[in-house]
């Protein structure tokens, strides 16, 4: 089997990813199990891929380990003991074995969708790219010893095991070509461009302006301050994080206090927040009795506060200069499930018209890191073979 190109999210709270224009994700639930426990985990087979995308259970040896090692991934791990112990510290993807597990459980499930031959087992994969948050890529001298660091991971030969009964083979993978950009900068890529690389009309709003990436996820915060035009960072100092506030380890908090009986684990409250967002109802339905419980008063409180919170370490790291106009883009996987909350505390402290203006959340601001790394390598990918072309004429 043939991958063109494999990009991928590495979130604390949803791992994203698109394989050869394909997308698709799961929650970033990885639980390692002893051999014992694997062999006996399931008691009966499934038959479809996404029956089998929700009961991932694979094994592999990481870095220069012998051992083999069991993992549960996704769905079927969620609601396991250890699934989100992840959330309450930084997660660091260089050294984390959830980032390559996951890279695996991806192409586990893209294989049992788009395998012409189930018994081919051999992947081939030409470029692959993920990302690094400022935090991770600041504990280095440089930026790029991280993300060699990281890009290192996934580049070459791999080999791993599928015991979910029903989907049982190993698969092996190379890499031939691996890349790691900067989280929140390589949004930029998609205000600029959209997936077919022609230019967004939109794009011109920040031409005349800087640019405030504000990348929103699970655990961290990325902050970076783009030149006008969605020029690419020039110094250090215009990557920013914000750290001490991971919106998992809040909502999580936020669980436990007030609705441990309705909600036993964070990945169902925080998809329950996901699924209700939208229209602002946080409504939970017993489907068994009919009756419903209505708790947007205590969630729609508490992300506000969460808001107030990030807003404010925000104006220390980036504040609005004087002299010089300045917008702020949002992104990231919570940046949706926020907006409500920002553009209210925005109004409220320099009215709408200005909020409207210079506070922007993308209607794909979930997805827009990682449609910045599709759309880059679309872009490398045409030029290297422009360049092939150019060599042999």
């Amino acid at each position: 089997m043939k991958i063109s190109r494999f990009n991928k999210d590495c979130g604390n709270s949803v791992d994203m990813n698109i394989i050869d224009g394909y997308l698709f994700d799961f929650p970033t639930n990885v639980v390692e199990l002893q051999k014992g426990a694997a062999d006996s985990f399931f008691t009966d087979a499934v038959t479809a891929p996404e029956e089998f995308k929700k009961r991932i259970l694979l094994s592999t040896t990481i870095g220069e380990e012998d051992k083999e090692r069991y993992f549960l991934v996704g769905d079927i791990a969620a609601s396991q003991q250890l699934a989100n112990n992840h959330i309450n510290r930084l997660h660091n993807k260089i050294t984390s074995h959830i980032p390559y597990v996951t890279f695996l459980a991806a192409i586990a499930y893209y294989h049992a969708l788009h395998a012409k031959d189930q018994k081919d087992n051999s992947i081939e994969i030409d470029y692959f790219s993920t990302m690094l948050p400022i935090w991770l890529l600041k504990k280095e001298s440089t930026f790029g010893e991280a993300q060699k660091a990281m890009a290192t991971r996934f580049l070459g030969d791999h080999a791993f095991r599928i015991h979910t009964p029903g989907f049982e083979k190993e698969i092996k993978v190379s890499v031939e070509e691996s890349a790691c950009l900067k989280e929140g900068e390589i949004a930029r890529f998609a205000l600029k461009k959209d997936l077919t690389l022609q230019d967004r009309e939109d794009a011109n709003e920040y031409v005349e302006c800087e640019t405030v990436m504000v990348d929103i996820g699970g655990g961290s915060i990325d902050v970076v301050i783009l030149p006008e035009g969605l020029k690419a960072a020039n110094s250090r100092e215009s990557f920013q994080s914000i750290e001490g506030i991971p919106y998992l380890a809040h909502i999580d908090k936020l669980r436990k206090e007030k609705f441990p009986e309705l909600f036993t684990d964070l990945r169902a409250f925080d998809q329950f927040i996901l699924d209700n967002y939208s229209k602002q109802k946080f409504e939970l339905k017993n489907e068994n009795t009919g009756e419903s419980i209505d708790l947007t008063a205590q969630i729609t409180s508490s992300l506000r506060d969460y808001v107030e919170i990030l807003l404010a370490k925000l104006n220390d790291v980036a504040p609005p200069p004087a002299n010089k106009i300045r917008k702020y883009v949002y992104s990231g996987g919570v940046a949706p499930t926020l907006k409500v909350a920002i553009m209210n505390s925005m109004n409220e402290k320099i009215g709408e018209e200005r909020t409207e203006k210079y506070h922007k959340v993308p209607e794909d601001s979930r997805h827009l890191n990682l449609f910045g790394l599709e759309i880059r390598s679309i872009g490398y990918l045409q030029k290297k073979q422009a360049e092939k072309k150019a060599v042999k004429s």
